[in-house]
Formats: C-alpha cells, sequence, structure tokens
C-alpha cells in the first residue's frame, strides 16, 4: 500500500513548478505566505513548512522582514523522472540481495522504480553507472563506494552530483573527503566487538586478515586494535594479513601466505563471512581442527556463517533494514530535509567457532 504524501511536500512541489512555469529568475520576489495560503486553500502553517523544504534546497531564500525570495531557479528546471539510481558493489551475491530488496520495498511503495547497477568494485564500472544515471536524470543516488580506501579517479562526477544538488547517500562506506552522509553498520564496533570476544575466551595470540581497498577493513582493524590495547593485547604486525578485491579469487591457491600470517597464534578475526569461510577450509583442508587448533570470528551474519561446520561466530550487519534504512533517508533529502550519517550498532552472534582457552 502506497504511503500518502504530506500535502506540504506536494505543495512544495506545486511552488517549484510556479518557479519555472512564471519564468521567476533569482532575486525575484515570491508570493507571501498569505497570498499563497489563499491560492492553495491551505493553512498558513502548511504553506510555510513547504516554503522551509525549498529554504533548505537553495530554491528560495527568506529576508526576514521582506519576505521570500527566488534563490536558485536552475534547481527547479531540472525534471523529474521519480528513478533513484542505486550502485552497488554486487547485487546476486552475499549479503547484497538483502539489502536491495530493503531499498525497493521503500522506493516502490513511494511510486518510485529504480536504476541498479553492480561496479564489482572496479572504479571503472563506477564511472560507467554514474555517467549512465546522470545522463538519465535520477532523481537521488544510493551509493556504495568502490575500492574506498583509495584515492577516487570519479571525483569529478561526484562534484557534478553535488553541483546539480541531486539528492545522494553513500550505502556501508563513504569516501574521505566528500560530504555526502553515509549509513552504515559500525565498523570500528564491530571489529573491537569480535576481537574482544576472542579475548574474553582467553586467546592472545591472535591473527588479523582484512581488507585493504575498502574503508570497512580499515575501520575494522581500528576497531580490533583498539580491543587488544584496552585488554593489554598486543596484536603483532606479522599476524596482519591485508588483502585486496583481486586477491580474493587467488585466497586457495596463496594458502601458503595465510598459514605464514596466522603462524603461533590460537584465533584469527576476518573480515567478513566470505573470507572466514575461505579460511576455515583451507585450515581443514592442511589438517587442522577449527575450533580447537584455530578460533574464527567474522563479521556480517551472511547465511553461509551458520551453515559452515562449525558455524562462524560473527558480528550481524542489519542487511535489509539497512536498505530500508537508506531508502527511507533519500526520501527525506528529496523532500528538502537533512539526512545524518546513521551507524548501526553491532550485535555478536555466538556460534561454534570459538574455544575458550584458559
Amino acid at each position: 500500500m502506497r504511503k500518502k504524501v504530506p500535502k506540504y511536500i506536494q505543495l512544495a512541489e506545486e511552488f517549484k513548478e510556479r518557479i519555472a512555469k512564471e519564468g521567476l529568475e533569482k532575486g525575484d520576489k515570491f508570493y507571501t505566505e498569505h497570498a499563497l495560503s489563499q491560492m492553495y486553500s491551505v493553512s498558513r502553517q502548511t504553506v510555510r513548512r513547504a516554503i522551509n523544504i525549498l529554504v533548505n534546497q537553495q530554491i528560495l531564500e527568506s529576508r526576514q522582514g521582506s519576505g521570500t525570495y527566488v534563490a536558485t531557479p536552475t534547481h527547479v528546471q531540472r525534471p523529474k523522472t521519480k528513478t533513484i539510481g542505486v550502485i552497488i558493489t554486487y547485487f546476486g551475491e552475499y549479503i547484497f540481495p538483502s539489502i536491495i530488496n530493503g531499498i525497493e520495498s521503500v522506493i516502490s511503495s513511494r511510486g518510485y522504480k529504480m536504476q541498479l547497477a553492480s561496479t564489482r568494485n572496479d572504479v571503472e564500472n563506477e564511472a560507467r553507472a554514474l555517467k549512465s544515471m546522470l545522463d538519465a536524470g535520477v532523481d537521488a543516488f544510493i551509493i556504495e563506494p568502490t575500492k574506498s580506501a583509495l584515492p577516487n579517479g570519479n571525483m569529478y562526477l561526484y562534484n557534478e552530483i553535488s553541483n546539480k544538488n541531486i539528492p545522494l547517500i553513500f550505502l556501508n562506506s563513504y569516501y574521505p573527503g566528500m560530504d555526502f552522509p553515509y549509513i552504515a553498520l559500525d565498523d570500528v564496533k564491530a571489529g573491537y566487538l569480535a576481537t574482544k570476544y576472542l579475548i574474553e575466551n582467553g586467546h592472545k595470540k591472535i591473527a588479523l586478515c582484512l581488507k585493504s581497498d575498502d574503508m570497512q577493513g580499515h575501520l575494522r582493524y581500528k576497531g580490533a586494535m583498539a580491543a587488544a590495547h584496552d585488554n593489554n593485547v598486543t596484536i603483532s604486525m606479522k599476524n596482519v594479513m591485508w588483502f585486496t578485491t583481486e586477491d580474493i579469487k587467488y585466497f586457495e591457491e596463496d594458502r601458503n601466505r595465510i598459514l605464514r600470517y596466522i603462524n603461533n597464534c590460537t584465533a584469527l578475526f576476518c573480515y567478513n563471512d566470505q573470507i572466514a569461510a575461505k579460511v576455515l577450509k583451507i585450515l581443514q583442508e592442511e589438517g587442522c581442527n577449527i575450533p580447537e587448533d584455530y578460533s574464527i570470528v567474522s563479521i556480517d551474519d551472511e547465511k553461509q556463517a551458520a551453515l559452515c561446520s562449525p558455524a562462524l561466530t560473527t558480528v550481524a550487519h542489519p542487511k535489509k533494514l539497512l536498505g530500508i534504512k537508506i531508502a527511507e533517508s533519500i526520501f527525506h533529502l528529496l523532500a528538502g530535509e537533512k539526512c545524518n550519517t546513521i551507524k548501526f550498532e553491532p550485535e555478536l552472534v555466538v556460534r561454534d567457532s570459538v574455544k575458550r582457552i584458559l
């Protein structure tokens, strides 16, 4: 069932159309609240709320004691397509279908459609998707950053989005230096929680296996090191293994590297469940017993985590709930309202992959 759009939001759209239709220019005086309430048969309070939306969008400006004036008429001349551009690293696997399902459920309920693209964590694919959606005139963007820990070569496209005043929210991560809100799991706290659980179970020699080209890996590392510091545990740099997106396909071939990094450790904190499952398989093929020989904890609580043998202890990702929240937030931006960064609190899902040692 479609949610009814509040009257003041409808009215703001009608004000935009009137500005464009009448060809009002920057500095032209707009109608008074009294005149608008008479013209549209609504209360002055409703008119005031609609005007505030356009003031927040920098289409109108209020001058105390003087009235309301047109600020930037070009903002209203871009036609609406009722389409939200969604750019995500992957959409057919792992936790991503649940996130997309959450986004789509909100977008469709508002009478909008979704234009979806996958980058496969490749910056050239991201550029193509951004250009295509800008050309299509999408009304807003929901974007999962690509290789967010590395310098971004598509800054000029993000500058174009900003200059056109197109609403944008980042998903799961963010690009440092870009002034857009983001909605994600609190990755620092997630890394802290996972590592603290290992320490609470008696583990002092802990290895880390983390992703270097995405911000999530750096934030989870920060959390892991903070947990170690707070509990008087030292994590040696020789036990910290960094990998990139391109390295994942070679994990099994490069098993000696993994074995070298976890040497002399009793526990391992992995970047996510996908990596943990690969490491678990390698260790078992090498004759190791999990969790007797090595304890493993990871992040996401993707369905394969519960299907592993032993089932993985992991920090849950909000998945569909995150998708719902980010879609709701993009409509707040479209309505001219503010949207702050939101970080979901992590929750530990305890299963069978961690052994308690004395």
